[in-house]
């Protein structure tokens, strides 16, 4: 009778074969300063990548000046509930054009969640305010530029993106 090799040793041996540190033994694939250079940064097609922090509390703007289009994000000090282990924001956003009604969504219990968002299907932090509006925590990979951004992604009743804009930290108080 033939006797089965659980399927934890298995495991257990390949991950130990994958990790041996015996001299002589060449990695597969690409150095990993080659791979982090390469693909870590996560910016191979943009000049923004997303992160898993959360949005960052302030006043958070976009402005086409050649079509009117605004949008305005307010993400508030995180706090608490008594006796919940969940830290909220009040999230408001406002977006506005020149041939459209004003656009008003506000969650005063937005808490933070992953989310993959696309183009590249990457986890970003997540504000959900209300069911069409999500505020998703992204970064430059331009040399130079250190700010956050926030990605402003609005769908329409359809399901379909209505908006998607990246807001930058207004400077202004």
């Amino acid at each position: 009778m033939r006797r089965l090799i659980p399927t934890r040793i298995v495991l257990l041996a390949l991950l130990i074969g994958a990790c041996d540190p015996r001299p002589g033994r060449e990695p597969r694939g690409e150095p990993l300063a080659a791979q982090g250079a390469s693909t870590a940064a996560g910016c191979e097609r943009d000049s923004v990548r997303p992160a898993t922090s959360a949005p960052a509390e302030g006043l958070w703007a976009y402005r086409d000046p050649s079509t009117s289009h605004r949008v305005a994000a307010m993400v508030g000090p995180a706090r608490t509930l008594a006796g919940a282990a969940q830290v909220i924001r009040r999230v408001e956003t406002l977006e506005s054009g020149p041939e459209a009604d004003t656009i008003r969504h506000r969650s005063d219990t937005a808490s933070v969640r992953l989310e993959l968002l696309p183009p590249l299907a990457r986890p970003a932090a997540v504000y959900a305010v209300g069911p069409l509006v999500l505020l998703a925590s992204y970064e430059p990979c331009l040399p130079g530029l250190r700010e956050p951004l926030i990605r402003y992604l609005r769908q329409d009743q359809h399901g379909h993106v209505a908006t998607d804009v990246l807001l930058q930290r207004d400077a202004h108080p």
